[in-house]
């Protein structure tokens, strides 16, 4: 072999090992990089025609695991969906209260019968009869309150769908234009390792708000459906998702829908935090709406007496003349917990719970307090499917208990999901991420190697002095 030809394997040999030594430093470096994937460099033997070998480096790559990329994806939809599922759920039970805790409406109602039975025993007693209504306002106060609560969580989720949607459309539109730099640079015969990171990492993005799938074109570029099956993305063409929050909210508003290029999707949207959202919106906040609207709606129609001297309120659709509560609308009304109060004439003059129409009658306090611990029959409303026979404090019993189990169970789902999404993130750094220990273990052996090239050209550098100086 000539010297020449020792030469140039041994260049080979310098510029492969220096090769091998930037890939592992830069795997050193970006260890700790969130969505870093490790990056290799593989070496090939070469045959020269003049004899002698060589070697020569391949493109950059990255290790990847599709199928686990895929699961991950999937994972965070469901970690993200019960992370926003569990902090509503959440802030609903604190607004609800725990039972017997003092500061729920079942507490109010319960100050309210008692009320009402100290004025039963003494209906004369104007002290007595103040205190009766002073409760009924508490109550109709705490009845107000709580459902301004409940439309206020509304309003915030219908919010944070406005949010989402834009980060939606952002992550999208990053995801699009590094198909276009992915599959430029792969035609260009470069790494696209980093930009596929970078990739992978705004599909996660996407992943949390809502369901998606991805599969990858021959030309390097992504091409991403939604769970339902809708392309958002193929190449650099991307689908925008469209959204306008509703501002106000009450039971009745009408609320926005999310679309697709103009198409209402908002039903297919199932998965995700956007999913879970909608499902907060649309569904589990409107039924405890539903549900508190029964329990107003029985508590005003047994709060009535023939000879209570009230007048029609004129302040909604039902006639509440007679009624210890006005402004509820039985025939309609979508949240009657939300305009519910005392009936203004009771309001101006306690004394009516004793001066009936014909004079002085104290059986209107008995008769409403009676009635109050009695059982009623409650239409079928939110998460109690069918009709039931119970008191009134029951019922509102079962509206915070199944607040308090909901919550409990969100917790314990969100927990779940979280450590489930860790455990998976774990296994796909231990598969894709970088080794220390084995990138440190590999820069000695390249540093030897490159060493032991540099030694070559150097000991062939001598024997060409030594040539030219016999030449001489």
């Amino acid at each position: 072999m000539g010297l020449d030809i020792a030469l140039k394997d041994a260049m080979t040999g310098l510029r492969a090992t220096q090769a091998q030594i930037q890939v592992i430093s830069g795997n050193i470096a970006n260890a700790q990089t969130p969505g870093y994937s490790e990056q290799t460099i593989t070496q090939t033997p070469i045959r020269m025609p003049a004899g002698g070998a060589g070697v020569t480096t391949s493109i950059i790559q990255r290790v990847s695991d599709q199928l686990l990329t895929t699961t991950l994806a999937k994972q965070s939809s469901a970690s993200s969906a019960a992370s926003t599922t569990n902090n509503y759920l959440q802030q609903l039970q604190s607004l609800l209260g725990q039972v017997g805790s003092g500061s729920t409406f079942t507490d109010a109602y319960n100050n309210f019968v008692s009320a009402m039975q100290s004025e039963s025993a003494t209906p004369e007693d104007p002290v007595a009869q103040s205190a009766a209504v002073n409760a009924g306002q508490q109550l109709a106060q705490q009845l107000n309150q709580f459902s301004s609560g409940i439309q206020s969580l509304r309003a915030n989720a219908d919010s944070d769908i406005g949010t989402s949607v834009t980060a939606l459309n952002t992550a999208l539109g990053q995801i699009a234009a590094l198909n276009g730099s992915i599959a430029q640079v792969q035609a260009e015969g470069q790494s696209t390792a980093t930009l596929q990171d970078q990739r992978d990492q705004a599909l996660n993005q996407v992943a949390q708000l809502m369901g998606v799938t991805s599969y990858d074109r021959p030309d390097g570029s992504m091409v991403v459906l939604s769970a339902s099956g809708q392309t958002l993305i193929d190449g650099t063409n991307v689908s925008t998702f469209g959204y306008t929050p509703s501002g106000v909210v009450t039971a009745g508003s009408p609320l926005s829908n999310v679309t697709l290029n103009g198409q209402n999707i908002t039903s297919s949207i199932t998965t995700g935090q956007i999913g879970a959202l909608l499902q907060l919106r649309d569904t589990t906040l409107p039924a405890v709406t539903s549900e508190m609207n029964q329990f107003t709606n029985n508590l005003f129609n047994l709060t009535t007496s023939t000879n209570l001297n009230t007048t029609n309120s004129g302040t909604n659709a039902t006639n509440d003349a007679n009624h210890f509560f006005a402004n509820v609308n039985t025939a309609s009304g979508l949240d009657n917990a939300s305009t519910i109060e005392v009936n203004p004439a009771l309001a101006a003059n306690a004394s009516l719970l004793y001066n009936g129409i014909s004079g002085a009658d104290p059986t209107i306090a008995t008769s409403i307090a009676s009635a109050l611990t009695s059982n009623t029959t409650f239409a079928a409303a939110g998460n109690f499917p069918s009709s039931m026979t119970t008191t009134l404090a029951n019922y509102g019993a079962q509206i915070i208990g199944q607040a308090a189990t909901a919550a409990s169970n969100a917790t314990q789902n969100n927990t779940y999901q979280s450590q489930l999404t860790t455990q998976m993130q774990n296994r796909l750094q231990a598969e894709t991420g970088v080794n220390l220990d084995q990138e440190l273990g590999n820069l000695s052996v390249y540093q030897n190697a490159y060493g032991a090239s540099a030694r070559v050209i150097s000991t062939i550098q001598t024997m060409y002095d030594a040539l030219m100086n016999i030449a001489n």
